[in-house]
Parts: C-alpha cells; sequence; structure tokens
C-alpha cells in the first residue's frame, strides 16, 4: 500500500506538503496540486476523510514552529550559527515528515507566539534566538507546547549550546603559552538568558587566573551588538585605555574582524602587533587577512541533538536539561608567539 513517504518520493515535495494538500488545507500551486493528486491516483493512495473510515483521530499538522528573531543579531538566520544549525535541523526534520514554520514578531506582531502555534497547529517549536525579556517567551515555556532552545537559557525549556567556558579558557591558554600576557577580551551583549558571551568571559578570566596574571576588568570590553561595526567600537575603546595589550580574544569572528579593521587604522599589524582569536569559524574567518583563528562550532550536532530532544517532547518523554556540545579550535594565521627582547 502507498504511503505519504512514496508520494513525497514520486512529487518531490514534503509528507508534511503532501498530507496537507491531500487533505485540502495547503494554498500551494495548481500545478503542482495536481501532480500531487496524479501521484495518489496513479499509487492507489488512499486519502478521503478520515471520519467515514472509522472516525479516525484529527491529523497532526507535521508543522514544527523556529522562532529566529534579529535584536542582538543583526544578521538573523544569516549568523553562521542560527543558518547552519537551522539548516541541519530542517533536514533531520525533514526525513520524518515535518515542515518548518518560521515565527517572527518582527514580521507579525499582532499575534502572540501561543496563537501562531494553536492556529497552525504547530506541534514543537525551536526557539534560536528571541527577544530578550520577552514575557511571551515565559508564557510559552509554561504552555505545555514542546520546545527546545539553541542559544538561550529558558526556564523549564530543554537547551543545547555550544562548550563555551572551556573553549575560552582553551583559547586564552593558547595565547598565554604564545608569552602573551596582557590579553583582551571583546565580548558580545552580557544577557542572562543568553550565554554565550558571560561564559566566554568566564573562561577568559579563569584562564588568567589559572596562569597565575592579575584579572583586570580595564582589559575587557562589551560590545552592543555581535557585528563587525561594534567589534571596531569596542576595539578602539579597549586599546584607548588600555594600548599595552598584545592580544585579544574576541567572543566571535565578526567582532574579531571589527578589532582588526580598526587596528588597521592605527597601524598595528595582526598578528606581530597584536594577536586575534574569534570564535564561530564562519565565512570571515577565513577571508580576513592574516585567516583567524578560532573556534568551530558543531553545527550539525546542536541541531541533531534539539531535533532529538524536540521529537522525545512532542511524543511527551521531554525533561529540562542543559546539553553543552565540545567545540573545535581552528588554528590559522591570526596568533604569534610575543618576540623576545635582544
Amino acid at each position: 500500500m502507498a504511503t505519504l513517504f512514496d508520494i513525497a518520493q514520486i512529487t518531490g515535495f514534503s509528507q508534511a506538503t503532501v498530507q496537507r494538500v491531500l487533505e485540502g488545507r495547503d494554498s500551494i500551486g495548481q500545478e503542482a496540486r495536481n501532480r500531487i493528486f496524479l501521484a495518489a491516483k496513479l499509487t492507489g493512495f488512499k486519502y478521503g476523510n478520515a471520519e467515514k473510515d472509522g472516525g479516525a483521530k484529527e491529523a497532526n499538522s507535521k508543522l514544527i514552529g523556529v522562532i529566529a528573531e534579529k535584536e542582538s543579531f543583526t544578521n538573523g538566520l544569516e549568523h553562521p550559527l542560527f543558518g547552519g544549525i537551522v539548516n541541519s535541523f530542517r533536514n533531520i526534520a525533514y526525513k520524518d515528515g515535518y515542515d518548518l514554520i518560521f515565527m517572527s514578531k518582527e514580521m507579525n506582531s499582532s499575534i502572540s507566539y501561543i496563537d501562531h502555534c494553536k492556529s497552525r497547529k504547530v506541534e514543537g517549536i525551536l526557539i534560536l534566538n528571541s527577544v530578550y525579556g520577552d514575557p511571551e517567551i515565559t508564557s510559552l515555556a509554561s504552555s505545555g507546547i514542546p520546545c527546545v532552545s539553541a542559544n538561550e537559557f529558558i526556564p523549564g525549556i530543554c537547551t543545547v549550546v555550544s562548550e563555551n567556558k572551556d573553549a575560552a579558557f582553551h583559547g586564552v591558554e593558547y595565547l598565554i603559552e604564545k608569552g602573551h600576557r596582557n590579553i583582551g577580551y571583546i565580548a558580545g551583549p552580557y544577557l542572562v538568558n543568553s550565554p554565550a558571551a558571560i561564559e566566554r568571559g568566564e573562561g577568559y578570566k579563569m584562564a588568567i587566573k589559572a596562569a597565575g596574571l592579575k584579572y583586570k576588568s580595564e582589559y575587557v570590553e562589551k560590545a552592543a551588538l555581535w557585528e563587525l561595526k561594534p567589534g571596531f567600537e569596542a576595539a578602539k575603546k579597549l586599546f584607548t585605555r588600555a594600548p599595552e595589550i598584545t592580544a585579544v580574544f574576541c567572543a566571535s569572528d565578526q567582532l574579531a574582524a571589527g578589532t582588526m579593521q580598526y587596528l588597521q587604522t592605527v597601524g598595528k599589524r595582526v598578528p606581530d602587533d597584536v594577536s586575534l582569536i574569534g570564535f564561530d569559524d564562519s565565512l570571515i574567518s577565513e577571508c580576513s587577512t592574516p585567516p583567524l583563528t578560532t573556534f568551530r562550532q558543531d553545527r550539525k550536532k546542536i541541531a541533531a541533538v534539539c531535533a532529538e530532544k524536540l521529537m522525545a517532547a512532542m511524543k511527551g518523554k521531554g525533561e529540562y536539561e542543559i546539553v553543552r556540545i565540545p567545540v573545535q579550535f581552528i588554528e590559522r594565521e591570526s596568533v604569534a608567539a610575543v618576540k623576545k627582547a635582544d
């Protein structure tokens, strides 16, 4: 007997799209509809009103919502972490017969996340990035709708994040091994529910103290956003205040690229005068001159664990936990050993 999967394979559409079309719940183009109905007819697939065949319960929507607000990430899904996670997550969801629907207050502020979920019969939600302090996210966490977060700590919702603290510790330790003692840290925004900047800052501080060096708050600068221009401005403040710094650990590649631009404007060379380490292993890290030493977040693993945890929650087997995914250190050319005085 033919299945939704067979129709999907024949037509090239996802199982969720095929199901919605056959149930009359999709506004897909007429040519595509004809192709799906023809495939169903030729294979003998039975798709009529379920109630006529024994009163089966209403079919699931096979929809997963994705919340990806921009706020501190103005490039949204173009951000290497979020774009990589959602692409891998989508591939996993499609194999299980699910489609994704994006939910954004920027695009539709007149409807709440919960009402949006109810109107589209969304079965679960992947939260990539939300507006800081949004009470709707708190309501969502207690609504009973299965959720998983790939970036933020949200009480009651399972969160999957990179191992930030250990990575930062290793990066700063690497700089210390190269002979650097005056090491700065340029962070993204410090938000309680968004762990990256804070945890990477903790790793930085731990490495400084573990080496027997004095932690100096004046060596830390927080950028307004996780972007290149705020990185430039943060670097300007940092080096104006502490020109003796010879190395900087940056909480993202974009911030490191902004720092590199600032250093060029004041005649400092990377890595001859100042060494830099970033975080993300985005395209900009490879295209920088010199190429940037950084950390590669395992987007596929984060997506796979998010999918696993969300599917479990959708089956009533979810639990609140924080899962940390190891990162990979990528050594390139933006770090040099401190030159010994003659």
